[in-house]
Order: C-alpha cells, then structure tokens, then sequence
C-alpha cells in the first residue's frame, strides 16, 4: 500500500435528525479508511492528536476521516445525546459505504472508543478497532459524569442543563439525554464485536488506571487475536505519548488491513 497525496477536506454531513456534522476527509485511492472518533469535550483535531494519527494513517495508504459529534466542536446540536452520537458516527460509515471504502477501521479515544465499540458489531465493513484510554465497561446508567462540581451534580439531578467547556466550545449534558450504552453488561459489549481490538491504556491517573482495570477484567470476552497494550507513564489523553500511541496503532492497521 503506497501513501497519498490527497490533502483534507472540510465539509457538513447531514444526519437523519437533521444535524450537520464537521467533517474532515482525507480521501486515497485504495478502499481503506479510518474513522477518527473523539473524546468527550473535544473536537475532531483532539489538540492537534488526531490530526498527527491522520497523517500517519494516511502515510500508510488509507483514506481518514475526522468528525466532530453532534454537541460538540463545529458540528450542530444542542445538548449532547447518546443515542445521536451513536447516529452520528452510522452517519458517517454510511457516507463512506457510498464513497466505495469496503475496509473501515475505527480508531477512538474515550468516548470516541464507546461509540465506536456499540456500532462497530452492526457493520460488516469494519475490520478493526483501535482504542485508546478506552471505556470498555458496561454503561454508568444514570449517574452524572464523574467530574462534575458538586453544585453541576444537584443540577443533573434537577434535570437542569450542566455547561462545560469544551474545545472551543460550551457542550450542554442533561440526564434525560441517555449516556452513550447505559444499558447492558461488558459482557455484552465486548462479545458482540466480531473483529480484533487493540486496546492502548495508559498507567498513570485515577480515572486511566481505572479504565485499565476494567479492561483487564473484560479482557476474556475480546474477540479472538485482540490486545491490550498499556503505556507506561501516560494519562488519559497520552499528550505526552504521542508517538508511543502512533506506533502501536500504525503497526496493529498495517496488520490488519
């Protein structure tokens, strides 16, 4: 697979619930292409990460796509809602069924990594996943985010609107909006993926070593040739890991597709 000299392209994609997602397209010749999804209160540069994880997907020869969530970044929506950020990201697997690209990876951070692991089991193009600082867990159901205030806490619980800031923007949560797989067991969600994950954790943090550890407990229902991979000294969004992070996925991709 040679690399291409395509360059981005920035455009809205339209989702059946009428929002305009911000989406940047780095197309290739071949008919690979990887889905760069992102974590809660970023965007689809993550602080220029994903923009660095493009240009290395794109040197190996697939076409990448990064996208901002409805809620957040550039995209449209209001308050920020599970169920539309799983469409979201269906929205974007169906545009690139039309376009042709038949080998789909999905690389996501956080709750990029939630997303992709719920939608993954529906699509027969996704052949992979990567996912970094991942949520491998069953959902938290009706509990507020673990780094709300606790005067935002008695507003959730109110069913008020909670604003936090975000890359550039101010994102709106409410309770009544479902959390992205606030249902069902790890076991469920780890055993409906039929393709290799690679897992990258970091080891350092209350909330990474916490995620790591319930990656390790859920490791037994990862679909066969699956790998968890942790990085030693790095927080949750391994700004300090890049290239670390960029090897591992680069490696596992060049295998796999």
């Amino acid at each position: 697979m040679t690399a291409t000299l395509a360059q981005d392209t920035s455009y809205r994609l339209p989702t059946p619930d009428g929002v305009e997602l911000a989406v940047t397209f780095r197309p290739s010749d071949g008919d690979s292409v990887v889905v760069l999804s992102h974590g809660f209160l970023s965007d689809r540069h993550a602080g220029g990460r994903f923009d660095r994880l493009a240009d290395e997907y794109a040197a190996l020869g697939h076409a990448v796509l990064r996208y901002d969530f409805s809620g957040f970044g550039l995209s449209g929506g209001d308050v920020v809602d599970g169920d539309h950020l799983l469409a979201d990201l269906r929205t974007v697997l169906d545009h690139l069924d039309g376009l042709g690209y038949t080998h789909q990876v999905l690389h996501g951070q956080s709750l990029g990594s939630a997303v992709s692991l719920r939608v993954a089991p529906e699509r027969s193009a996704v052949v992979t996943l990567v996912l970094t600082g991942a949520l491998t867990g069953a959902g938290g159901g009706d509990a507020p985010y673990p780094f709300l205030t606790p005067e935002q806490v008695v507003a959730w619980y109110r069913d008020e609107d909670v604003h936090l800031e975000g890359s550039g923007r101010t994102v709106t949560v409410n309770r009544l909006r479902p959390k992205v797989g606030s249902t069902g067991t790890q076991e469920e969600l780890l055993t409906a993926v039929r393709v290799p994950v690679l897992v990258i954790h970091g080891d350092t943090g209350h909330s990474e070593r916490a995620l790591l550890a319930i990656t390790e407990a859920g490791r037994r229902w990862l679909p066969a040739g699956s790998a968890v991979e942790v990085v030693a000294g790095s927080e949750h969004t391994f700004v300090e890991h890049q290239d670390e992070v960029a090897a591992l996925a680069t490696a596992w991709v060049r295998r796999h597709v």
